[in-house]
């Protein structure tokens, strides 16, 4: 990504802990923005990762431009009511949602969310990307994938597997495991990875299939198991598990993404602002290390609303077959 003179002078000041200028002059194609603090609306309770990601995002852009950085919660509905609370907000940039992948396919899930994410919400861009994994209590006798298969094998639809609700991408990749590897579980949704994780850790579920940030510190901890990556590299806090990609089942490799969204109607010129702002803080150098102490990677490779919103597209057709019409609620 390309910084403009200015933009690059904020991320040097800020990596050297010097105060950066309060405001910056606008271009011929830039408005002056922003001139007050930004809204940013998140579909979960405070305390989880996008809550930490989007108060560090905050941080440093607060930081690199001078204005707050405000962090409105609207839990429910797999993030559906944040959503639309953004998608009737004025279209003026001051009011933007983080989004995840439950947000793109609400519809193909049966959502009951009487607004359209694709018509009503305008991509800004990536904020930050994490793997997945299939987790399990400590001291479970699942060790590994193929432990799991063969359980799941040996007593069909007794195994558990936990999600942060229903539409989620761990239920999701719940879904995908039991088409991949032939075999039937039983899902069981809550209202979110922490009480998902506490009924995992308890041995009242089998596993779950959540990212690493959200498990980072559980990991750390001794009190769940890493039995898989669905990713095609290791990651470092668990180094010595296979992933997916070297198990032989490269369709189980999903990434957790977040992003932001503008409600349509946002003036171009106004998105554009915004993504650069983004792109901007995710040039600083403590951001990225705070980002990787969460358990998130920042994108790689162009970060524009085009490049986020391919992403976007893509997302519905690969899950269609997983979520034709409501998806099982078992």
């Amino acid at each position: 990504m390309q910084l403009t003179r200015r933009e690059l002078a904020a991320v040097m000041l800020a990596a050297a802990g010097v105060a950066p200028f309060a405001a910056e002059a606008g271009s011929a194609t830039e408005p002056v923005f922003p001139q007050g603090p930004i809204t940013i609306v998140i579909g979960y309770p405070p305390g989880g990762g996008g809550d930490r990601l989007v108060r560090t995002l905050g941080k440093h852009m607060t930081a690199l431009f001078g204005h707050r950085m405000i962090i409105q919660y609207r839990p429910g509905a797999a993030s559906n009511i944040a959503a639309k609370a953004v998608a009737r907000a004025a279209p003026d940039g001051y009011t933007l949602f983080l989004s995840g992948r439950p947000n793109v396919l609400h519809k193909a899930l049966g959502a009951n969310a009487d607004y359209d994410f694709s018509r009503d919400l305008l991509p800004v861009g990536l904020l930050a990307v994490t793997p997945n994994l299939i987790v399990t209590r400590a001291d479970s006798p699942i060790k590994n994938i193929s432990d799991l298969i063969s359980l799941a094998k040996a007593h069909p639809g007794a195994l558990t597997c936990a999600s942060s609700g229903v539409g989620s991408t761990g239920h999701l990749l719940c879904e995908l495991f039991q088409r991949e590897a032939n075999v039937v579980m039983e899902h069981v949704p809550h209202t979110g990875s922490a009480p998902a994780l506490v009924e995992v850790i308890g041995g009242r579920v089998d596993v779950q299939f959540e990212n690493l940030a959200a498990t980072m510190a559980h990991i750390r901890a001794g009190t769940v198991r890493v039995v898989a990556v669905l990713s095609n590299r290791r990651i470092p806090i668990a180094k010595d598990i296979a992933t997916v990609q070297e198990l032989g089942y490269p369709n189980l490799n999903v990434d957790t993404w977040g992003g932001l969204m503008v409600p349509a109607g946002t003036p171009p010129q106004v998105v554009a602002r915004l993504n650069r702002m983004l792109n901007t803080a995710l040039m600083v150098p403590e951001l990225q290390q705070d980002f990787i102490r969460m358990g998130y990677g920042i994108p790689i490779g162009p970060n524009s609303p085009v490049s986020f919103g391919d992403l976007l597209s893509k997302e519905i057709p690969r899950w269609l077959s997983l979520v034709d019409g409501p998806p099982d609620q078992k």
